[in-house]
């Protein structure tokens, strides 16, 4: 049972067992792919040899990402375009082999296969995992391994959140104060907690460290995003650089609680030269041609009260302070033009209508989606209302304390990327993308958590043709791969709910009282409605 679902499966009885001495008989840099993947968990060598019964061929008439796999009783043959599909078919092995293969290290299992041939390739060729690692600092360690796993299920974008209010994640050797200042904050408060925990939380990777991780993710078919958040969600970096605020003299600091801030950058032509000596360098360690630049939840606010804005506004000759982040998202789309990057932000660059040269991540809405499509921009759907695995996975009580809002298993399976987008249109959608904001998952176990099994059905969103999909047929397949990574000790939430160490019990993770009884508050109306900073990114 293969999850992604690939195009065709075709069974004949019996199996293949992978011999000790098993040689590849292929190119030298796809027999290396298949070996980074099959040899740590089989224990075998995989040497290049003539007349290998693995076999690598290559096919220039697939379509780059395609793949056929055939395992018969004399070895087995993987045929593609380009080491991508090589590496997507050496995926779909691990996963007909048994699932202990899937670890660093074999455990002595018989490496057997049933005998199967394989037709696949994608749907969507923006298949993406967003972390949001500013929230809550994920070691680099953990990095890697949730490489490894979004990985196994055919992803190929990890979309990497790193900048926010709460913390500075991207060493800058130009502007060293925000790894010194921005990178931490002095306590975490949630948003129905009387106060904070008063216990400091930061971190930050290094510029050779986040090198290392895009090579990892590129030997696994994955392509890194970066995204710097301008110009709002930026307390930290006022905090290192004040001066960069429209309020010279406040004592800014990185934010301790989570929502919106009014708080903003003041584009001002300093400002403008901070902000490139921030995507030189982000440019010089990720090779990505999309470079996410952020853009949502900006308020004006501060722009509108301030005359040196109004004064700035007249001066780049906009109508009034409320252009200037229109300005601003056109003066960073060019600026990356001219380097051969694509700027991608946010639903919200597009509010004053399309931004030539983007794309468009849609997230508010699938409206939103839909108008950048009509619009002629290329666009990855992203819907929080399907696709943002910070809300809560199920309505038990016993939960723990999260954002809000409710996207079981069964939502996340059943969202189409292209619902509502007229045919000759949707060549324009790139694909989809789930979403992990951690303001409520300090460790990587919640991350996992929140993440699995939601990811499994997303993951097959993306990747496989949907016609014919189900929940019944999908059911039972997902609850197979789940032993999968029960072999990889994955802290996965089983289909039946949360075991008893997962649940929110009665302290601090307790689910809150507004999200529970027969008409929880998911969306936290009182709570926004009280302050000005909404609950949800």
């Amino acid at each position: 049972m293969l999850l992604p679902l690939p195009r065709a499966v075709r069974t004949t009885p019996g199996c293949y067992l992978l011999p000790p001495d098993l040689g590849i008989d292929g190119p030298p840099a796809w027999a290396a792919a298949v070996r980074r993947l099959l040899s740590p968990g089989t224990g075998l060598d995989l040497p290049l040899v003539a007349g290998g019964a693995l076999r690598l061929v290559a096919d220039p008439a697939l379509a780059s990402e395609a793949y056929r796999l055939s395992v018969t009783a004399d070895g087995i043959t993987v045929t593609a375009a380009d080491e991508a599909g090589v590496n997507w078919a050496t995926q779909t092995l691990r996963q007909l082999l048994p699932p202990s293969v899937l670890r660093p290290a074999p455990s002595g299992d018989p490496l057997t296969a049933d005998l199967v041939e394989v037709e696949d390739a994608p749907a969507y060729g923006w298949r993406g995992v967003h972390l949001d690692v500013a929230r809550h600092f994920m070691p680099l360690a953990d990095v890697f391994g949730l490489v490894d796993l979004i990985a196994l299920h055919k992803y190929n974008v990890l979309h990497l959140h790193l900048s926010e209010d709460q913390g500075w994640r991207f060493e800058s050797l130009r502007h060293p104060r925000l790894q010194e200042v921005a990178s931490w904050r002095t306590e975490t408060q949630k948003h129905y907690d009387a106060s904070g925990d008063g216990t400091p939380h930061g971190g930050y990777y290094r510029q050779d460290q986040l090198r290392a991780l895009v090579s990892y993710a590129a030997q696994r078919g994955i392509t890194v995003v970066p995204e710097l958040e301008f110009p709002g969600h930026v307390s930290g970096v006022l905090a290192a650089y004040p001066e960069l605020g429209n309020s010279p003299g406040t004592p800014y600091r990185t934010a301790t609680r989570f929502g919106v801030f009014t708080e903003v950058l003041n584009l001002s032509d300093d400002a403008m030269s901070v902000v490139s000596d921030l995507y030189e360098e982000l440019l010089e360690v990720f090779p990505s041609r999309y470079i996410h630049v952020g853009g949502d939840e900006c308020p004006d606010d501060e722009w509108v009260a301030s005359p040196a804005a109004q004064a700035l506004a007249r001066q780049r000759g906009l109508a009034g302070p409320e252009q200037l982040q229109r300005w601003f998202t056109e003066q960073l789309r060019g600026w990356l033009a001219a380097r051969d990057r694509v700027l991608v932000g946010w639903d919200e660059i597009a509010d004053e209508g399309p931004v030539p040269g983007s794309v468009v991540m849609a997230w508010r809405n699938a409206s939103y989606g839909r108008d950048a499509v009509a619009a002629g921009l290329p666009t990855v759907m992203a819907p929080m209302s399907h696709t943002y695995f910070d809300f809560y996975p199920g309505e038990g009580e016993t939960e723990q304390y999260a954002i809000g809002g409710l996207t079981t298993v069964q939502k996340a399976y059943a969202f189409d990327p292209v619902e509502g987008v007229p045919a000759p249109e949707r060549h324009l959608v790139l694909g989809t993308q789930c979403q992990l904001w951690t303001e409520y998952m300090p460790t990587t176990r919640r991350v996992e958590y929140m993440l699995f099994p939601r990811a499994c059905a997303h993951s097959e969103v993306a990747w496989s043709d949907p016609a014919g999909r189900s929940w019944a047929e999908f059911e039972p397949r997902l609850a197979e791969h789940l032993q999968r990574l029960d072999a990889l000790g994955v802290n996965y939430r089983p289909l039946s709910g949360p075991l008893p160490w997962q649940q929110g019990g009665t302290g601090t993770l307790r689910r809150p009282d507004p999200h529970r009884g027969p008409a929880p508050d998911l969306a936290n109306a009182e709570l926004v409605a009280a302050a000005p900073q909404p609950a949800v990114d």
